[in-house]
C-alpha cells in the first residue's frame, strides 16, 4: 500500500505571526502507526522560526501533544481522541489558547 494525504491544510493565527500546519497522511500499518494513520499538527512562531505546539500519533505514546516547546521536545501530553479528525479539533483548540497567550 502506498501512503495517502488524507488531509493537509494550513491555518493562519494573529496575522501570519503564528501558522498551523495539519497533516494527516494513510500509512501501512505498523508497529509505529497500527491503525495505519499518521498525524502531525505544528503550530509556527513564524517571527521566531520556532515550534510551539505539536500533536502527533505514534507508538509507543498513541496521540499525544508537544506543550513545552521549544524548550523540551521530549515533554508529551497523551490525549484522548476518537480518531484523527478529533485529534485536529482538539489541536486548533490548543493552538488558539496558545496564540492567546502570546497577544
Amino acid at each position: 500500500m502506498k501512503t495517502r494525504i488524507l488531509v493537509e491544510e494550513m491555518v493562519v493565527f494573529a496575522g501570519g505571526r503564528f501558522q498551523a500546519q495539519v497533516k494527516v497522511i494513510e500509512v501501512p500499518k505498523s508497529a509505529k502507526f497500527p491503525d495505519g494513520i499518521k498525524v502531525r499538527c505544528v503550530l509556527l512562531d513564524v517571527e521566531l522560526s520556532l515550534p510551539r505546539l505539536l500533536l502527533d500519533n505514534h507508538e509507543p505514546f498513541g496521540y499525544h501533544l508537544h506543550t513545552k516547546l521549544p524548550d523540551d521536545k521530549n515533554f508529551r501530553e497523551s490525549v484522548e481522541v476518537s480518531g484523527y479528525e478529533d485529534a485536529i479539533r482538539l489541536f486548533i483548540r490548543e493552538a488558539k489558547k496558545v496564540v492567546e497567550d502570546e497577544q
